[in-house]
């Protein structure tokens, strides 16, 4: 059976119809779209851009109908290129589409991908932007004419069920279609590209640092340190986050948390402060009938601590508790438990 055919059979049985439009507006930082890269790879803002001429997989001009048309009656401009993730050996696939010529509106093609070079490729892909899971492609909706980027997410699964497109496949060598078919049934073909691997050296990541997501949310340790940890907790909002955290420790041989965390801050690289630690005294066992107020609790102030993620598995925190007689340094700490369902890097 053709592949256009299993596909009409795909997205009759699982959708009832045209995929949904993606949605619009900035990035905060990803969840978890069932991609073959970490989700949290990239955040804020998409790249508009390539880092580099050296960067560039695809830079072409394709020929492409209006809405409904029957011709190639406009032009729309295709730019592909990678991003490196944090974590060693993933990137981010990134396709940007600009209507170049035409007076009536482009259709956002559908698009496919397959490994190596092929002249048919048959594993749905879609162009996502802000977080989701399921059909959320962008296929379906309008280009503009001042162009729009995309990340590139692949089905694993072939149409036909045969063949697999796994994560170190969407690092290697693989080809890429953007199809007008679905939309404009006189004309099958597609445009074929082909994308070199990720290579590091030519593939920068998005931003020097990484990005402290909601993915490192969990429980860390610092090996050595028995009975001792690390609660960090990443709440990830539409415009701004809020990181807490809490260090089970000890303080002259007695148990202690050491608490704080920051305001409605945006998400941005590098090291999050949280410049008010503290202690907390006086309170009582959580089943305790009688419950000392808020404020009958007072707050010792501990010092700061800065965190930054290393990778999916290690994060730095440089602290400073000269308050509590512990001085200042850096220690780095390691997951000990990742959130079931929420992993940084599922893939891993």
């Amino acid at each position: 059976m053709p592949r256009a055919a299993l596909l009409l059979i795909s997205a009759l049985a699982l959708h009832g119809a045209l995929p949904a439009r993606a949605q619009t507006g900035e990035l905060n930082l990803l969840t978890d779209l069932g991609t073959p890269f970490p989700p949290g790879c990239l955040a804020i803002d998409l790249p508009r851009q390539a880092a580099s001429s050296e960067n560039i997989l695809v830079d072409e001009f394709v020929s492409a109908p209006s809405a409904q048309g029957t011709v190639r009656d406009s032009e729309v401009r295709v730019q592909v290129w990678r991003v490196a993730c944090a974590d060693d050996g993933f990137s981010v696939v990134l396709v940007r589409l600009t209507q170049t010529a035409g007076r009536n509106p482009v259709v956002v093609p559908t698009v496919f991908a397959d490994v190596g070079r092929v002249d048919v490729p048959f594993h749905e892909a879609q162009l996502i932007t802000l977080p989701g899971s399921g059909n959320v492609g962008a296929s379906g909706g309008i280009l503009t004419t001042t162009g729009t980027t995309w990340m590139l997410a692949v089905q694993p699964v072939s149409i036909d069920g045969r063949t697999q497109f796994l994560p170190a496949d969407y690092n290697n060598e693989f080809t890429l279609e953007v199809n007008w078919g679905n939309f404009s049934p006189a004309l099958p073909e597609g445009a074929l590209f082909t994308l070199d691997r990720f290579e590091p050296s030519v593939d920068p990541p998005q931003f020097a640092r990484p990005v402290l997501n909601g993915r490192y949310s969990g429980q860390w340790i610092r090996p050595g340190a028995e009975r001792q940890g690390l609660v960090l907790q990443i709440a990830e909002q539409i415009d701004a986050n809020f990181v807490f955290a809490v260090l089970f420790t000890y303080l002259d041989g007695s148990p202690v948390w050491v608490v704080g965390n920051t305001g409605a801050d945006q998400a941005k690289p590098g090291p999050v402060t949280i410049d008010d630690m503290v202690t907390l005294q006086g309170g009582a066992f959580i089943t305790d009938s009688m419950q000392p107020a808020e404020n009958d609790i007072p707050a010792v102030r501990a010092g700061s601590i800065s965190i930054e993620p290393v990778d999916c598995n290690r994060i730095r925190v440089d602290y400073d508790f000269s308050p509590l007689g512990k001085g200042i340094g850096s220690m780095e700490l390691q997951r000990l438990i990742r959130i079931a369902g929420y992993d940084c890097n599922p893939w891993r």
